[in-house]
């Protein structure tokens, strides 16, 4: 029966013990439809609990006390202890089996256990946020302490100030959840090897270094290339270096807003970024928010990006139609390009270029493109003939675009 079976069923069959108890052995959870009396049977709740943990938050009190069913509770899930009775969460072994389950049960254990090394031990190694439920005692245990920082990074922020002074400790941590630096002392934020191991594992760390680790050059440049925005993190002298700039905006185009004035008027970064991510055209400087190529790019990677291009640049029919996807436009243009005649070489070749880039912007209109290119005629003598250099350059050009 499946789990709202139960819920839906008319008042007699939600009467019938058979009928119930086939229910919650199909899925625990539908002891909470089940009668009041049903409720308190203790092999429908034994069932229950023993497919679904969670399901004992549904049985009366005297059967939240009742050894067995609460122990096959948590062995099914570890934060069932949650529902027991306060007399069970002391019980030693019922703690142990939720712990091993799910380390996070802990918190729901007494006091008393809460104390207990092994069982804060079995908890961290599960999960080593646990340790946040420890006693203070035993967040002070160098073992307990590692072997949560080893499971979960976070754990350090529960650790005695001693341990998170610890630099095996720190390290195991960091090497885990890199922003775990947050919790380490100062003179930690400051080791190398440290740092560099918290942004190996999340390169926006970073922020939580000293001044000294944001100023490394190789510890920045290797920060970068994996997550481009934490450039933000970097010192200014950093951010104006071309190859840890360059680095950063390929990654993450919006990086480009921590860059250097001088960097943000190179042109080989500003059009990285735009690549990346359109709207960085906004941090480009005044000269770049009118490069054309820099524009096109920005809005074919987002329309919006054309709010911060140049006011001539805002009012190009290409670069408004690019915009807003106007297929037809681009269609058009096309056929138009189609019946231009280049009487030069070079008059070809930009023509080209202008075809390829359409086609490039639109792959749909890739037919479109091949019969604009078909249609170029290219007389290059005075009688109307083609030069030799001419067939070539027709025909490489034909085959470029698989013209027949």
């Amino acid at each position: 029966m499946p789990r709202y079976a139960l819920e839906l069923a008319p008042e007699k069959p939600k009467a019938d013990r058979e009928i119930v108890l086939g229910a919650v052995q199909k899925h625990g959870y539908a002891l909470q439809f089940a009668p009041e009396e049903l409720k308190a049977d203790r092999e429908i709740v034994l069932a229950a609990v023993q497919k679904h943990g969670y399901a004992l938050q549904f049985a009366p009190e005297e059967l939240k006390a009742d050894r067995e069913i609460v122990l096959a509770a948590v062995h099914k899930h570890g934060d069932a202890l949650e529902f027991a009775s306060e007399e069970l969460k002391t019980d030693r072994e019922i703690v142990l089996g939720a712990v091993h389950k799910h380390g996070y049960a802990l918190r729901f254990a007494s006091e008393e256990l809460k104390a207990d090394r092994e069982i804060v031990l079995g908890a961290v190694q599960k999960h080593g946020y646990a340790l946040r439920f420890a006693s203070e005692e035993l967040k002070a245990d160098r073992g307990i302490v590692l072997a949560a920082a080893q499971k979960h990074g976070y754990a350090l922020r529960f650790a005695s100030e001693e341990l998170k002074a610890d630099r095996e400790i720190v390290l195991a941590a960091v090497q885990n959840y890199g922003d775990a630096l947050e919790f380490a002392p100062d003179e930690l934020k400051a080791d190398r090897e440290i740092v560099l191991g918290a942004v190996q594992r999340h390169g926006y760390a970073l922020r939580f270094a000293s001044e000294e680790p944001k100023a490394d050059r190789e510890i920045v440049l290797a920060v970068v290339q994996r997550h481009g925005y934490a450039m933000r993190f970097a010192s200014e002298e950093l951010k104006a270096d071309r190859e840890i700039v360059l680095g950063a905006v390929q990654k993450h185009g919006y990086a480009l807003r921590y860059a250097s004035d001088e960097l943000k008027a190179d042109r080989e970064i500003v059009l990285g970024a735009v690549h990346n991510y359109g709207g960085a055209l906004r941090f480009a400087s005044k000269e770049l928010k009118g490069d054309r190529e820099i524009v096109l790019a920005a809005v074919q990677n987002d329309e919006c990006a054309i709010m911060f291009a140049s006011r001539e640049l805002k009012g190009d029919p290409f670069v408004k139609a690019l915009a807003r996807r106007d297929v037809e436009f681009f269609c058009e243009y096309l056929k138009n390009l189609g019946r231009l005649r280049p009487t030069v070489e070079s008059e070809l070749d930009a023509l080209a270029d202008k075809i390829v880039e359409i086609a490039n912007y639109f792959p749909e209109l890739g037919q479109e493109a091949q019969d604009a290119s078909a249609q170029v005629e290219t007389p290059c003598n005075d009688n109307g003939t083609y030069s030799r250099v001419h067939k070539v350059s027709r025909n490489e050009f034909e085959k470029d675009f698989n013209c027949e």
